[in-house]
């Protein structure tokens, strides 16, 4: 029996990498089925349907075969969960007018990495980055701070990190809520520990780095040398996962990406060359 179960599971869609996607959509197709079954008045089929449908989905992510293979795409494709896609939103990302000056995309990685190494924000090791000492305690004493807010004050305090032509607000969506930041050319929605993150950045750059368009484009690099959590403080690790919207194409490994596993939260994904 113990074989058998190890060979059911599926723990690459379970667990803290469980595909939520996968589990709603079976979820739904279960769902309907058992209805139909119980309208047809076969309720013993209907439940023994409905409680090998949960079990499946419990133990494999899933019970319609293929799924991991369309679930997270046709979830992105309908936009129905706006937390999940390949990299978590950004405050470096608020979509502006083509003709607006004040366009974050338009500053060069490699002029806010010189900004960050000339205010002694990130130290060169090798050929690797690392926080500076100070920074990182700064920042963490920031984000401790902001964890404790709630999301309508994260939203005040993401209109003065942002343009003028930038309007903040909270949003909801599969009972989850989020900030979204609304540009002239549209909107991105930032997660809880990410607006966390990168508006904590923002703070503990602001004695360190005079340009604040320079402080909101950092936000998603210092992102990815995060150690803790924002929201509990619990080490990360890099973990890989098809999950969560999440196209990898064929015969590439999906990419890696800066995990919580207490907080099921994903902070960063890195490049698939990485």
């Amino acid at each position: 029996m113990s074989r058998l179960l190890e060979r059911i599971r599926r723990p690459e869609y379970t667990g803290s990498n469980r595909c939520w996607p996968c589990t709603i959509t079976n979820g739904a197709l279960v769902a309907a089925a058992v209805a139909a079954l119980a309208l047809a008045r076969r309720r013993l089929l209907a439940a023994a349907v409905g409680a090998v449908g949960l079990a499946s989905i419990g133990a494999r992510g899933y019970v319609v075969p293929y799924t991991p293979r369309f679930a997270p795409q046709l979830a992105a494709a309908l936009s129905l969960d706006p937390h999940d896609s390949d990299e978590p939103g950004s405050l470096s990302g608020v979509p502006t007018d083509a003709d607006s000056a004040s366009d974050d995309d338009a500053i060069p990685g490699e002029d806010v990495l010189a900004a960050l190494i000339e205010a002694e924000v990130v130290v060169p090791d090798g050929e690797q980055l690392r926080l500076a000492d100070g920074f990182r305690t700064d920042w963490r004493e920031e984000m401790r701070t902001l964890r404790e807010r709630d999301l309508e004050a994260l939203a005040a305090l993401a209109d003065e990190h942002t343009g003028p032509e930038t309007e903040a607000r909270v949003g909801s969506s599969f009972g989850r809520s989020y900030l979204v930041l609304q540009g002239e050319g549209g909107l991105v929605t930032l997660r809880r520990e990410v607006a966390v993150a990168e508006l904590g950045a923002a703070r503990a750059l602001e004695s360190r780095v005079d340009d604040p368009a320079i402080r909101r484009a950092a936000g998603k690099p210092l992102r990815s040398l995060l150690e803790a959590c924002p929201l509990c403080d619990g080490p990360l690790e890099i973990t890989q996962s098809t999950c969560c919207g999440e196209v990898t194409p064929i015969g590439s490994l999906p990419a890696e990406k800066l995990f919580c596993p207490d907080c099921d939260v994903r902070l960063f994904t890195f490049d698939r060359e990485r």
